[in-house]
């Protein structure tokens, strides 16, 4: 399965508190062949993705680490 690392908007704080990335389950899932991951600690954010599927937000917080990632224009709705 293929990897894009998202674009890291905002670093993740230094006073959170996060799961490392084995402990992440993805916020997206889709039918496809291509993961979006963090580019800051690289866990899955938008799983399994197709040529067709889109996502509903322009940037999300990484629940691994804290960071914003900002999805590319072609993944959103």
């Amino acid at each position: 399965m293929a990897s894009i690392a998202l674009k890291v908007t905002n670093p993740p704080s230094t006073d959170g508190h996060h799961q490392s990335p084995p402990d992440v389950k993805p916020l997206f899932r889709g039918n496809g062949s291509t993961d979006y991951v963090c580019g800051n600690c690289a866990a899955v954010i938008a799983a399994a993705m197709g040529p067709t599927q889109h996502v509903i937000v322009d940037t999300t917080i990484c629940p691994g680490c804290g960071a914003e990632n900002e999805f590319p224009r072609e993944l959103r709705a």
